[in-house]
C-alpha cells in the first residue's frame, strides 16, 4: 500500500497541473478580463490555476492565498498595454484548515508593492509549527518587506528588488519555526535577519544593507555595497568570493577580526570560514547613484572591474552572474514579456 500510495500522489498533481485553469484580472474598466480584482480570482481559481493580472495606475490592494497558485503580473516595462506595472499592496500567505488547503507551491512574478509611510510587509506568512508555508517562489517582483511568521521552508528567492527587510522569524536555530532552506539567487537586497535556523543560500546578489542574527549560512559571489559595518550576529556561515566595499566587516566587540568575514565570534566562539572574499573594494559600477534604484541603477560592472573574475571558478560577482542572471541590463525589469506559452496568449 505505501509503494501505492508514493505511485499515485505525482500522479494527482500531475493532473493538477495538466487541468490548469488561465485567469485574467484586470481593474481597469473596458479591458478584456476574467475578474476585476486579484481576489476574486483567487477565491474562483482551483489549485495551481494560473492567474495573470495587466499593470493598471490603481493598485490591486491585499491578496490572501490558501491554496498553491501562480500569480503572473506585467513586470516593470512601459511595453505593455496600459504602461503601468501590477501593483499589490500585501499578500498573506497561509492555510485554511476548514477546506484542508495550503498555500505552499505558489509563484509569485512581476508584481511591484509600492511604499507607504508605516509600510508593513509585502509578504506575509502565517505557518504554525505542524503547518508550513513550503516551496514558494517570488522572482522579478519590487518589492520592500517580507517576514515570516511561524514555520516557512524551501523558498527560491530570484532576480527581485527588495529594497527594505527580510525577517526570518527564526529565533533560535533550534526553533520550529522561522524560515528554513531559503535561498536568495541574483537578487538587489537590502537587510536579511533572524535566519536563526540555518541552510540560507545567498549567491550573486547586490546586498545594500547587513546581515543581522544569522546562522549556517553560504554565502557566495555577492558584493556588498554598505559602508558600515556589515554582519552583526553571524555565525558558523561559510562566506565565498564575496567584494565588500567596507573594510568593517563586524564589531570589534563581536568579532576576533572585525576586518573580515572569516572570523571568530568572540560571544560564543562560532567561527565563520570560506577564502577569496575581498574588502575595502570598489566593484566599479558603471552608475551608481546611491539612492536611486529605478532610476537608473543597473549594477553593471565596468571592464576591469575586480568583480568581473572575482567569483567562484573566474565567474562574475553580482546580479549579472552566476547561474541565475538579472533579467534586464537596462533595469527596465523585472518585466515579464511573454508569461505564457504562444497558444493561450490570445486569451487577453
Amino acid at each position: 500500500m505505501l509503494k501505492k500510495s508514493f505511485f499515485i500522489l505525482p500522479l494527482i498533481l500531475f493532473n493538477y497541473v495538466l487541468h490548469a485553469a488561465v485567469y485574467t484580472v484586470c481593474n481597469q474598466l473596458g479591458v478584456k478580463r476574467d475578474f476585476s480584482s486579484i481576489q476574486s480570482a483567487v477565491e474562483h481559481a482551483s489549485p495551481y490555476d494560473t492567474i495573470f493580472v495587466k499593470g493598471s495606475p490603481m493598485n490591486y490592494g491585499n491578496v490572501l492565498i490558501e491554496k498553491p497558485l501562480v500569480l503572473i503580473g506585467e513586470g516593470f516595462s512601459d511595453e505593455f498595454h496600459t504602461g503601468h506595472t501590477a501593483k499589490i499592496t500585501r499578500i498573506l500567505l497561509t492555510s485554511n484548515p476548514y477546506k484542508r488547503t495550503i498555500s505552499s507551491g505558489t509563484l509569485i512574478k512581476g508584481f511591484e508593492f509600492p511604499y507607504f509611510p508605516g509600510q508593513r510587509p509585502n509578504i506575509i506568512t502565517m505557518g504554525t509549527e505542524r503547518v508550513k508555508i513550503e516551496n514558494i517562489t517570488l522572482e522579478r517582483n519590487w518589492l520592500w518587506f517580507i517576514e515570516i511568521v511561524g514555520a516557512a521552508e524551501n523558498w527560491t528567492i530570484r532576480n527581485n528588488v527588495i529594497r527594505g527587510w527580510v525577517n526570518g522569524g527564526g529565533k533560535s536555530d533550534n526553533s520550529n519555526t522561522g524560515a528554513l532552506n531559503f535561498r536568495f539567487q541574483n537578487n538587489i537586497l537590502n537587510s536579511l535577519m533572524s535566519f536563526q535556523r540555518g541552510q540560507l543560500s545567498l549567491e550573486n546578489n547586490i546586498v545594500l544593507g547587513r546581515l543581522k542574527d544569522v546562522r549556517g549560512a553560504e554565502v557566495i559571489n555577492n558584493i556588498f555595497t554598505r559602508d558600515d559595518v556589515l554582519l552583526e550576529n553571524v555565525s558558523g556561515s561559510r562566506f565565498q568570493n564575496n567584494i565588500s566595499m567596507s573594510t568593517k566587516i563586524g564589531h570589534e566587540n563581536c568579532y576576533e577580526h572585525p576586518g573580515r568575514f572569516e572570523s571568530r565570534i568572540l560571544t560564543n566562539g562560532v567561527a565563520n570560514t570560506g577564502s577569496a572574499n575581498q574588502t575595502g573594494v570598489d566593484p566599479g559600477f558603471i552608475y551608481w547613484p546611491a539612492d536611486d534604484i529605478m532610476g537608473g541603477t543597473v549594477f553593471l560592472l565596468i571592464d576591469n572591474s575586480p568583480a568581473r573574475r572575482s567569483g567562484v571558478g573566474g565567474t562574475e560577482a553580482g546580479i549579472f552572474g552566476g547561474r541565475f542572471p538579472f533579467p534586464s541590463k537596462s533595469f527596465l525589469n523585472p518585466e515579464i514579456a511573454n508569461p505564457f506559452p504562444t497558444f493561450i496568449t490570445s486569451i487577453y
